[in-house]
């Protein structure tokens, strides 16, 4: 039992080492890369540079006007989270605390949302702005994200909320509460896991999303961070250390974001699961 425990053991450090190798390294030749010359870049393509060009940093963000596309997409995802965790918790506690019919169907239906693949409502969405005024602005863009949140924050919340019991808010409103203060002084502060769940993964989501931003920014004053980034690619070639400096401009803040966060989000998301 003690050789095949250790057998196993070996077998799943083996196994993580390459998951790991996989995940990390790409990273690491990405920021490698980018301290390198375009000769240097092919020649040595796999290893590491002796001689770092730290140049290449300031050339990118001065040839994608870095700071204005930051600016862009720190307003576009604080915006769109800010409007989606109020919308995605008021929902998710209705259909999962109140009774009252069709509210299942409600559910299912907003379940088909996960099921959707965003390419397929490109156009529709697109239309829609078009109709309303709002395409070529931020405010078209925050919304067409909160409502693609809509059917995963709605989801996460309420396997929150039906797991609380029930005398939480009748004791509240027993003592005075309407069922509105039971909801944001009693009920919400207890799905604290799962607002940050939404937190993190829809904002990395927001932060990360290029084909509705694409679309919908015409305007270079508007473009976020993903749409500056494919713009360093020429009809003619692609300078990649510059390119991979500004690759590594755009995902240090996730990364870190990740690192501060990740026991919230892994926390949230096992609770959510147990509770769902």
């Amino acid at each position: 039992m003690k050789t095949r425990k250790k057998i196993t053991n070996i077998l799943a450090v083996v196994i993580l080492s390459v998951f790991f190798i996989v995940c990390v390294y790409p990273v690491v030749w990405m920021v490698a890369g980018s301290f390198k010359n375009n000769s240097e870049f092919y020649t040595n393509i796999w290893g590491f540079t002796m001689h770092p060009q730290f140049q290449n940093y300031a050339v990118a963000w001065k040839q994608g006007a870095l700071g204005e596309k930051f600016w862009n997409s720190i307003l576009v995802t604080a915006c769109s989270i800010a409007i989606m965790i109020p919308v995605n918790s008021c929902a998710a506690y209705v259909i999962g605390r109140m009774e009252f019919k069709g509210r299942m169907l409600i559910y299912s239906i907003l379940l088909l949302g996960i099921m959707i693949p965003g390419g397929v409502l490109g156009i529709p969405t697109f239309q829609v702005l078009l109709g309303l005024g709002l395409n070529n602005s931020r405010v078209g863009l925050i919304l067409v994200y909160v409502a693609g949140s809509i059917a995963m924050g709605v989801f996460i919340m309420r396997s929150f909320f039906i797991s609380l019991p029930k005398g939480l808010e009748e004791a509240a409103m027993i003592d005075g509460c309407t069922r509105f203060q039971s909801f944001r002084k009693i009920i919400l502060p207890l799905a604290k896991p799962g607002i940050a769940t939404q937190v993190i993964f829809s904002g990395l989501s927001f932060w990360n999303e290029y084909y509705f931003a694409n679309m919908l920014l015409s305007k270079p004053e508007l473009r976020t961070l993903p749409v500056a980034a494919a713009n360093f690619i020429g009809r003619h070639g692609v300078d990649y250390p510059v390119l991979f400096a500004a690759l590594t401009i755009i995902t240090v803040p996730v990364i870190l974001l990740y690192i501060f966060a990740q026991r919230g989000f892994v926390e949230g998301l096992a609770s959510g699961a147990m509770k769902g």
